[in-house]
């Protein structure tokens, strides 16, 4: 098996970028019970309810999780460390979700 170039800052700087974006966009749809839509041509913005926004909540935690791998495995970490990482991203998940709640 070929052993694989580490990424370079610009890589990690991307991806990490999109963890974290993912990390907080589903956090927000989570913590506001859905999110809007406004269309194009201006008009009225459209609601987007819980069930179908878990939907894409769940598309971005997924999307941040696996940016978060890629840059784990390219430091090389142990599995208790991935491990660790995830555990600690859903801890931070959950307590982002009630601190951004609203009463």
């Amino acid at each position: 098996m070929k052993s694989t170039q580490p990424l370079n800052l610009p890589a990690q700087l991307s991806i990490g970028a999109l963890a974290v974006l993912g990390f907080v966009g589903s956090t927000l749809i989570v913590a506001h019970s859905g999110f809007e839509t406004s269309p194009r041509r201006g008009g009225a913005s459209t609601f987007v309810p819980l069930p179908e926004a878990y939907i894409m909540a769940g598309i971005m935690y997924l999307m941040s999780c696996v940016a978060m791998l890629a840059l784990l495995r390219d430091r090389k970490v142990s599995l208790g460390v991935i491990v660790a990482a995830f555990g600690a991203h859903l801890l931070a998940a959950v307590l982002l979700v009630r601190f951004l709640a609203p009463l």
